[in-house]
């Protein structure tokens, strides 16, 4: 069956190309070859993978087969020793057999939450066993942004205290900017900084939409993973957090049921904007996880294509993908194995064919490096550890375009570049687009926060002008909505077993996105100055030059 609908789509796909009108007059060698695409995706969505999770054999297999195309297409190693990978050593945890303990407590009566049911929480890579007992604080969003006139924490002291906070961001802060308050790992960060031990975070209808509580079940019997210092602690770890759970929308009112607050009216009140009432709840928690502790090792896999200019050939830019999925999970009926063929081994597919493409036309000016990055799915850990433990030097890397699940389902006229326009990439863009005869639209789905939910992000926090490229929701067929079949795969197929082969991927539009990557990287590294954040850019003051030299 899943052979009958690849050789469908080729058919398909062939019929599909002759539309595309950058291809008219460029050689074959230049041209996006759909055999090689197809035979990419094949492969690394194959069962044999097993999904490809970080650590496991199955990744190994796919970076092996990475950096043999690599080998093919004479792009330099620049991984350790000479070769094309980069080790990126793993402390790894999963909970024991024990689970995870909440309880809420008022005086001496305590109230225990059932796990899974009521509330959900990760194995702890800093500790075996691991106990926190503290007052809780309510800090509505728990967000502190200047910029934007918002201090959750103004006023309080939570010192000592478990934070309780709403899941998400306010409606009206920017997209990407709402997407890097709203993300749980700033949040968390922020309370570890103002003195807190713990946080919990409630669901919310919103929340629902985009992270349903539910799946928690799915990874709950999961590895968590961080790269792992010399020293041996995780290169993420938040000093001075002991705990971190999510509470359902069901059990999230309990926490108000001694105070005034009323959980409807309070998400009520945050949808519309409206002022939250802050505070100590009057409640204690004691949350309680033990984990079993092991260690892996995964790898970047990492090749160069040297460019041209004598000055700008010392400077990079990367291209990436990341390679991992989540491997497979044991129910009832045995092995269940996660394919990941759109999330991401499409979009794996099309970077070698995109660094094909540019290795074997003109060369661009800059260096480009074509990266496949371990762990993005256990929490951007590759691209997180390349940023800190780049193989260039760190000064070189000026803009980095990430490819992660481009949902390839119909014959897509609108690209969508999510970080693009808060830097000078934002032009590379608009002119790739404009010669494909592609609109450029803001991102459909801003509540996805896609900005910071993926490998982009750990360039962007290192000061290097980033984006991640996918279709709009517009098409060249007359009648067909985009955006209604990227909405029914992220809710049917997306980290589910579902996302295999036997999807109807769009050829022709794989076909296109390819071009478009190539002419964008062209783009990017013909500009005749270094990439760089627009003035006054929130993430440019954020984590620029001078932020980094702080």
């Amino acid at each position: 069956m899943q052979r009958r609908l690849l050789l469908d789509g080729l058919a398909a796909a062939v019929a599909a190309t002759a539309a595309l009108p950058a291809f008219g007059h460029t050689p074959p060698a230049l041209q996006p070859d759909l055999r090689r695409l197809q035979a990419h995706l094949r492969f690394l969505a194959d069962p044999l993978l097993e999904g490809r999770e970080a650590g496991t054999r199955g990744f190994d297999l796919a970076a092996a087969y990475v950096a043999s195309q690599f080998a093919q297409l004479g792009l330099q190693p620049l991984g350790d020793a000479g070769g094309y990978a980069q080790a990126v050593p793993l402390k790894t945890g999963r909970l024991a057999a024990t689970p995870p303990l909440l309880a809420l407590c008022r005086g001496d009566a305590c109230e225990h939450l059932a796990y899974l049911d009521e509330f959900s929480a990760r194995p702890d890579l800093g500790a075996t066993r691991r106990e926190v007992n503290a007052p809780l604080v309510f800090a509505g969003y728990g967000i502190r942004a200047p910029a934007f006139g918002l201090n959750d924490y103004a006023g309080l002291d939570v010192t000592g205290r478990i934070v309780v906070l709403l899941s998400g961001r306010p409606p009206a802060l920017p997209a990407e900017e709402g997407a890097h308050y709203g993300n749980g790992r700033t949040k968390a960060e922020l309370a570890a900084s103002l003195g807190a031990v713990g946080v919990l975070t409630l669901a919310t209808p919103r929340s629902e939409i985009t992270a349903p509580f539910h799946t928690a079940r799915q990874y709950a019997d999961s590895v968590a993973m961080d790269w792992e210092t010399p020293d041996g602690r995780g290169g993420n770890d938040i000093p001075g957090l002991l705990g971190t759970a999510t509470l359902s929308v069901q059990a999230a009112p309990r926490l108000l049921a001694g105070t005034a607050a009323d959980y409807a009216q309070l998400v009520a009140d945050a949808e519309a904007g409206r002022p939250l009432p802050r505070g100590e709840l009057g409640l204690s928690a004691r949350l309680v996880r033990e984990t079993v502790h092991g260690q892996a090792r995964s790898h970047n896999v990492i090749g160069r294509i040297e460019g041209r200019h004598p000055a700008r050939k010392h400077e990079h830019i990367v291209l990436s993908a990341h390679l991992d999925h989540l491997g497979k999970k044991t129910g009832p009926q045995g092995d269940v194995v996660y394919p990941g063929a759109m999330d991401n081994a499409i979009g794996v597919a099309t970077l070698l064919e995109t660094a094909r493409l540019l290795q074997a036309g003109p060369r661009p000016d800059r260096s480009i490096l074509v990266i496949a990055l371990t762990g993005e799915e256990k929490g951007q850990l590759g691209s997180s550890y390349f940023t800190r433990h780049p193989t260039v030097p760190a000064a070189s890397l000026v803009a980095a375009l990430n490819i992660d699940m481009p949902i390839l389902l119909h014959d897509f006229s609108e690209v969508v570049a999510i970080g693009g326009e808060h830097s000078t990439l934002a032009a590379a863009v608009t002119h790739a687009a404009r010669g494909l005869g592609l609109k450029r639209v803001p991102d459909p789905m801003p509540e996805q926060s896609r900005f910071t939910r993926s490998d982009q992000y750990s360039f962007v926090k290192r000061g290097i002008p980033s984006l991640i490229l996918g279709p709009g929701g517009g098409s060249f067929k007359a009648g067909e909505d985009g955006d209604a079949l990227i909405r029914d795969f992220r809710r049917q197929r997306y980290h589910q077993p579902g996302d295999d082969l036997g999807q109807p991927f769009h050829w022709g539009a794989v076909l296109r996105l390819v071009q478009l990557q190539r002419d964008v990287m062209l783009a990017m590294a013909r500009q005749p100055q270094r990439p760089a954040w627009l003035p006054g850019d929130f993430f440019g003051q954020l984590f620029g030059p001078r932020a980094q030299s702080r």
